[in-house]
């Protein structure tokens, strides 16, 4: 092999090791956004499409966005132990 040769495959070696070395970063720093909630600058497009190109991946969408959503109960007047030591305390019944 001549030097440029040599080159290449030294470069290639080394972005190689760089990208090995880097990974569990990216990767981390990727989980760390998705648990955030943000998903980048096109979070919003890709649903924007469904609602236009599938309609029925927007609806089930929607209606896991439903499911997971747990409203709380609203108080009744005069409904008594909701609050402990000056805190509100809902209680949320098992399987709800």
């Amino acid at each position: 092999m001549d030097a440029i040769g040599w080159l290449i495959t030294a470069a290639a070696v080394v972005l190689a090791l760089v990208a090995i070395a880097a990974a569990p970063r990216l990767k981390r720093d990727n989980l760390r956004r998705q648990l955030d909630g943000g998903g980048g600058s096109f979070a919003g497009v890709g649903s924007g499409l469904d609602a236009v190109w599938r309609p029925s991946a927007d609806e089930a969408r929607a209606d896991w966005e439903a499911q997971v959503e747990l409203p709380a109960p609203a108080p009744a007047p005069g409904d008594k132990g909701r609050r402990q030591e000056g805190r509100i305390v809902i209680d949320i019944p098992p399987g709800a």
